[in-house]
């Protein structure tokens, strides 16, 4: 029998939706209950005032679905599964401040669990090669999302529409747009800017359109009036917009690194994110080439079903059970 647990998600926020997207319906489809934090984890006041609420008002197992850690950081009186989605923000940290962080947001929360899941086997070697933990791991890849519906359209050889999700360091909007910047098109990128991207997408010499608190509902429409989504990050623990794209059927461009092969399978053209070069040539390369077009959209829908939620659901409830 599935014991009854408690998905926690993060203090909602306008910017981020994939943890919410993805836990939501599994909460739903697996009966299991589900909260929001409180505040948000903006604070180390605010994380302690979340441990308190959570410890006072929840009574019985709980899953922590990702980016609030720092709830194990003392141990749960019930069985606490933890999942780390990537180790992105680890790498972003130098000297002292990474050893803290990886000590408060890694070591002491995965020591605290009981069991843990991951989203990719690139993030399971990756959480692996941080620490020697004894805590049972799992990867549960994320499910595509049922409001992804097949929308076919046109490609757009004259001026074809890229898309970009993410502005973060990892994401590699600036060689994505020295990529672009000798290519007919037109840019959207969505995601909070800095006043150094400001400046990259000032000089950049194509039409673009910058977009951030986007609904799920306009992040839809996003990928609808798009012709080709531009995913050449760095380093991914999923990468999740590239099965989206998938399902509306679009065309993919990826990196060859971390996580994005193994999530986007025959359905996507592959480069060195670090290879300027390399992505023009992909997104020429689709733009000339219609029967490559077709091919990479069919692969992309086979592809997707790996991810169907009721795959990913019994997954999740093999966990419960243990």
């Amino acid at each position: 029998m599935t014991s009854k647990y408690t998905l926690i998600l993060r203090k909602a926020s306008k910017s981020f939706h994939s943890i919410e997207n993805v836990f939501g319906f599994i909460a739903t489809i697996t009966s299991q209950n589900i909260i929001e934090l409180p505040y948000e984890s903006t604070s180390f006041y605010n994380r302690i005032r979340n441990i308190l609420w959570l410890r006072k008002n929840v009574k019985g197992p709980i899953h922590i679905t990702g980016h609030d850690h720092y709830l194990l950081w003392f141990k749960f009186k019930y069985k606490a599964i933890l999942t780390i989605h990537d180790v992105e923000s680890l790498h972003r940290k130098k000297g002292f401040k990474k050893l803290l962080f990886k000590m408060l947001w890694f070591n002491i929360p995965i020591k605290n669990a009981d069991h843990l899941t991951t989203i990719s086997k690139a993030s399971l070697v990756a959480i692996r090669a941080i620490g020697n933990y004894s805590t049972p791991m799992s990867v549960v890849p994320n499910p595509i999302s049922t409001d992804l519906l097949r929308f076919d359209k046109e490609f757009n050889e004259i001026r074809p529409r890229i898309l970009h999700i993410g502005t973060k360091l990892n994401k590699n909007l600036e060689r994505t747009l020295q990529a672009l910047s000798a290519i007919t098109c037109k840019l959207t990128v969505i995601g909070p800017t800095t006043k150094e991207i400001d400046r990259w997408l000032e000089n950049f010499n194509q039409p673009v359109e910058r977009k951030d608190n986007l609904s799920r509902i306009e992040l839809l429409e996003e990928y609808k009036k798009c012709d080709l989504l531009s995913f050449v990050s760095t380093m991914e623990g999923f990468g999740l917009p590239i099965i989206e794209a998938q399902s509306i059927g679009r065309v993919v461009v990826t990196s060859n690194i971390s996580s994005m092969p193994e999530i986007a399978g025959s359905g996507a053209v592959f480069v060195d994110p670090y290879n300027v070069d390399e992505i023009h040539g992909a997104v020429k390369r689709i733009i000339e080439d219609k029967g490559l077009r077709s091919r990479l959209i069919d692969n992309g829908f086979e592809n997707i079903k790996r991810f169907k939620v009721d795959k990913i659901i019994n997954e999740y409830a093999q966990i419960y059970t243990l």
